[in-house]
């Protein structure tokens, strides 16, 4: 929708229809800029987002279902304190302004108060601010200082100070019939945009168009005054729909846009209009969001693990002269007779290699003890070796599994993806449980294709791979790309053997949804799911396998083949 005054007049209306006189029972905060309420009011239960993300700032009531942080902010814990249980008295937007006020009644144990919440829908500078029945501050989820903006600031405290009117006209103002009378030019909806606010440029289009149909010149004052009965119609006009095109949602509006080509489908309120909208959008963003929060937490987790095997190697290194140690103990006792304490060092035949070795010694130290000291230095290095040998192995099997969680992330679309993501970090121990333990958990798809009757499915990440091959039949065939990381790909076969057609089709899509996809040529193995077993303690999709056979192939992906 054109996110301007015209859009939040007919929301601001909906609303108060339908909250005013609702009890607000709970308030939650899912994201850092955003807000919802829940409310009761008779037999009905809303749910009222309230968002000043400046990626998409809005109001309206939803049906998503959305997540509390595990942390409760500052700014939710104040709204519960003194909105919690209040009541929600109406719902109004300051005409031709991108700004809605909720007035409220809160109670406490000795007093009624009216508060408001003010929520200015201004794309970067939105905000969410709850003022007292003085008009002060009480809180606001964007703070706005002198070095942001010294003209108006938004500090707990402060007497709220309005959003300053532009100086322009305002869409009722018969004085732009006159301006318009005198217009000379080509672009009716830029000059409209130049002289009057309280509409974005798509709403001002569209009652051009609607005003002069095809032509896109004022002529004179008849023009004029179309055009200007269209700028105040169509905030009368309210039939909210969405217009689809492509398959895709272009926007919301509050009716039917002439100037807009798409499907319209309509809907019975605005709120459920951007419900529909944002739901689809939100999703994506919020996935966006947390695969960059789970990849960076997986990043750094690598990265500590490879300076881990660096530090291991540098001790490695220094212990690896563990045996001349040893030899010099030996040589120590050998010459203990013509070794004097308080001496520093001693030139000495070195049996080993007939060459004499100048041997360095503590002059505190008797002859004995020395030797005793390089034999202590011998047994300390040998087993720091064999203790570094298995923290290598250790720390390499790890950062193993890390580089393999990397290919979950490639394929991730979905929030049930997100989710397995979340489990195999859980897993990797990179999460804790109280992080996904309440999660409603959805089974996430796999991606799949039928070949010749045959059903092809591919893991998109780890957890799908342990799923898939666990869930695979003994005579179902399993794939792999070998030596690298990639999916696990499973041809079901619930009564005949699969062609070597249908298996070279499953070994292309195993070598393109893997590491190697990028090569001309690529091995898959390919064996029978009853050969398949996991690897105890190597995560999620780990497997050995036997009695396998390798094809090379091109690899292709899935759209490759349905493009046949």
């Amino acid at each position: 929708m054109p996110k301007d005054a015209l859009n939040y007049s007919f929301i601001a209306a909906e609303l108060n229809e339908k909250l005013s006189g609702a009890r607000i029972e709970k308030i939650y905060m899912p994201l850092p800029a955003e807000i919802l309420l829940k409310c009761h009011k008779g037999k009905e239960n809303f749910m009222l987002l309230v968002s000043a993300a400046s990626a998409s700032p809005r109001i309206h009531l939803t049906k998503t279902q959305k997540e509390n942080p595990l942390t409760a902010p500052s700014f939710l814990m104040h709204l519960r304190k003194h909105i919690g249980g209040g009541t929600i008295l109406g719902v109004s937007a300051i005409p031709y302004e991108r700004v809605i006020t909720i007035d409220l009644l809160s109670k406490s144990e000795f007093a009624e108060t009216k508060r408001k919440i003010i929520v200015e829908i201004t794309g970067t500078y939105s905000n969410i601010i709850l003022v007292d029945e003085n008009g002060i501050i009480s809180e606001a989820i964007r703070h706005i200082t002198p070095d942001i903006n010294p003209k108006r600031l938004v500090l707990p405290g402060l007497k709220y100070s309005p959003i300053p009117p532009q100086d322009k006209l305002v869409p009722s103002d018969p004085k732009i019939i006159d301006l318009l009378s005198d217009f000379d030019g080509d672009s009716p909806d830029k000059y409209i945009l130049s002289i009057m606010y309280g509409m974005s440029p798509a709403s001002i289009t569209e009652c051009v168009t609607r005003a002069l149909k095809c032509v896109r010149k004022i002529n004179g004052r008849q023009e004029a005054e179309a055009v200007f009965c269209e700028l105040n119609a169509i905030y009368k006009d309210f039939s909210p729909c969405l217009i689809k095109h492509g398959g895709k949602y272009l926007d919301y509006y509050t009716s039917p846009y002439v100037s807009v080509i798409g499907e319209v489908e309509r809907h019975e309120s605005l709120s459920e209009c951007m419900d529909v909208f944002y739901s689809d959008k939100t999703d994506v963003s919020e996935i966006g969001s947390q695969i960059k929060r789970l990849l960076s937490i997986l990043k750094n987790a690598e990265k500590r693990t490879r300076k881990k095997l660096e530090e291991f190697a540098i001790r490695k290194s220094e212990c690896m002269d563990y045996e001349t140690d040893r030899i010099k103990g030996e040589l120590i006792t050998a010459n203990i007779y013509k070794i004097r304490k308080g001496e520093q060092a001693v030139l000495v035949y070195n049996y080993y290699t007939n060459e004499d070795i100048q041997i360095a010694l503590d002059k505190n130290k008797t002859p004995a003890e020395n030797a005793q000291a390089y034999f202590k230095k011998y047994t300390k290095k040998k087993n720091t070796l064999t203790a570094l040998d298995k923290q290598i192995e250790d720390a390499s099997a790890l950062l193993s599994r890390y580089q393999n969680a990397f290919n979950s992330f490639e394929l991730c679309t979905t929030k049930a993806e997100l989710e397995d993501i979340e489990a195999e970090l859980y897993q990797l121990k990179l999460l804790q449980n109280k992080e996904i333990k309440n999660r409603k958990k959805v089974q996430s798809s796999y991606l799949s294709i039928t070949v010749e009757g045959y059903k092809i499915e591919i893991g998109k990440n780890n957890i799908q791979n342990e799923r898939l091959y666990k869930s695979a039949g003994g005579k179902d065939i399993w794939l792999h790309v070998l030596d690298a990381h990639g999916s696990h790909v499973i041809i079901r076969c619930p009564d005949n053997e699969a062609t070597q057609e249908v298996i070279l089709c499953a070994a292309q899509l195993a070598a393109y949804y893997s590491k190697s996809k990028m090569a001309d040529k690529v091995a898959v193995d390919y064996t029978y799911a009853k050969h398949v077993k996991p690897i105890s303690g190597g995560g999620p999709g780990r497997v050995n396998y036997i009695n396998q056979k390798t094809l090379y192939v091109t690899p292709k992906s899935l759209i490759d083949f349905t493009k046949k």
